[in-house]
């Protein structure tokens, strides 16, 4: 069982976001909401405590956040946010960024990609991909690359590093990823029935977000679904999961298929934790998790 602070928050969460997956009705206006009330900038407490840089890259929007420091750079992190290709950045996305910068003394680079319904999965990879590329390539002052994300910020990490190294170019040298969707079918009945204790996430929602996604392509095309792409040459991975999220059991799939391969992967799984966990920023085991997350990409600096 997790802390009362962890068991509070799956309750906040239930109440808050639970509806808006469950239906098609539900989930059209909490897209219609996000648009009409989020900003995609940086809050100003990170703009005031950072030196913050804005520049477009492909069809993203990059914010390049990197600590007021002396100390030299020493990482590049793209970070992937989550959101169901639905939804814009967050404020908790925006928090990891800049805790990530901080302790880790790197330039984080937050990516502002379009979503759908307006555009297809398939246009919000393409606008991705040159991003991922361009950080890719060795750096002149040899600092390591790293791509962080969460949810389906994570698939999209996976799957681009998947289809980066099909292509024999450069990858992240260590990813790191948050509850990542990498499954799209949900066909999965373990899946679907874990869905019904989830406090967060619900099939319906995630079903219609596949329909606005795929028109063009197949819900198991390994640049949607990365649990059927190549993991032969993944480059060290760490991943969370919540044992109450329907995801996990794919996620546990995908575990399995990179050991199989002898590949480096750290899995871990918080007894009684929801989706996105680490994020959630007042509860202990999220406190726990950074200071993994933090450890392992250490590890990737030297």
């Amino acid at each position: 069982m997790g802390s009362w602070q962890a068991y509070l928050a799956s309750w906040m969460v239930w109440w808050r976001f639970k509806g808006s997956l469950q239906t098609v009705d539900a989930l059209r206006q909490r897209i219609e909401n996000d648009r009409q009330t989020k900003s995609t900038r940086p809050p100003a407490h990170i703009e005031a405590q950072f030196i913050v840089e804005e520049r477009h890259l492909g069809g993203c929007v990059l914010y390049d956040v990197a600590p007021k420091s002396e100390m030299p750079n020493q990482a590049r992190i793209l970070y992937l946010h989550g959101g169901c290709f639905l939804f814009e950045v967050d404020v908790v996305h925006w928090q990891m960024v800049a805790l990530l910068a901080e302790r880790l003394q790197a330039v984080v680079t937050m990516a502002v990609f379009p979503l759908a319904p307006e555009r297809t999965l398939m246009e919000i990879f393409d606008a991705v991909r040159p991003v991922y590329e361009d950080f890719a390539l060795p750096s002149q002052e040899k600092t390591p690359f790293f791509v962080v994300g969460d949810s389906t910020g994570g698939s999209l990490g996976l799957s681009l590093t998947q289809e980066a190294l099909k292509a024999g170019r450069p990858t992240a040298s260590r990813l790191a990823f948050m509850s990542p969707c990498v499954e799209f079918t949900f066909l999965n009945p373990e899946m679907r029935e874990t869905a019904q204790t989830d406090p967060w996430l619900d099939i319906p929602g995630f079903e219609e977000a596949v329909r606005y996604l795929c028109p063009d392509v197949s819900p198991d095309d390994p640049r949607v679904s990365p649990l059927y792409g190549d993991v032969s040459e993944l480059p060290p991975t760490l991943i969370f999961a919540g044992s109450t999220e329907m995801l996990t059991p794919d996620i546990r799939k995908f575990v399995a298929k990179v050991v199989a391969q002898g590949r480096e992967i750290e899995y871990v799984e918080g007894e009684g934790m929801m989706h996105v966990w680490p994020l959630i920023r007042f509860i202990p085991e999220a406190r726990e998790a950074v200071d993994r997350l933090v450890r392992w990409l250490e590890l990737g600096k030297g």
